[in-house]
């Protein structure tokens, strides 16, 4: 008669194993009242949240470092459009009119502000759309902060 399996859900599986080893360890779990199958079980637990955390590990390295490169190619942009329409001359009066329409500094009712902004200006419409393009990318720019604060923080807390 088969011995009562001491897992509900389980496989029976064959491993090649190097005898020595298997013979010393069975009688080492022996005096801990131990079975090889309840340590392979843990050992095999183990490893696998050890390769789990790993590439979860690996993964959120790889999205902090997507995050970090497209934060500067943001910045750039918004330094770059940010020339362009002082160069323009436009820029100083185009902020002017966002700060009387209520533009907040996170940026949050943009959209609003931005539709306000295309019935007041009557202006070069050029200039007009390459500083909606600045705010938009200065959202975008917002928003990956936002998340590079919390990753650097919870960083800060693990270490």
């Amino acid at each position: 008669m088969p011995k009562p399996r001491k897992y509900a859900d389980t496989i029976v599986k064959s491993f090649s194993l190097e005898r020595q080893i298997y013979e010393k360890l069975k009688q080492a779990l022996a005096a801990q009242g131990k079975s090889i199958s309840e340590e392979v079980n843990e050992l095999l637990r183990r490893r696998l949240a050890e390769i789990e955390g790993a590439e979860a590990s690996t993964q959120d390295a790889l999205n902090y470092e997507a995050l970090k490169r497209e934060h500067v190619k943001l910045a750039e942009e918004v330094n770059r459009l940010i020339k362009l329409l002082q160069r323009i001359g436009a820029y100083n009066q185009l902020m002017e009119m966002v700060a009387e329409l209520g533009l907040d500094t996170q940026l949050n009712n943009a959209e609003e502000v931005i539709a306000k902004l295309l019935q007041k200006w009557s202006e070069d419409k050029t200039a007009l759309h390459i500083f909606i393009t600045l705010i938009e990318t200065s959202k975008q720019k917002k928003a990956i902060e936002r998340k590079l604060d919390e990753v650097r923080l919870k960083e800060g807390v693990n270490h």
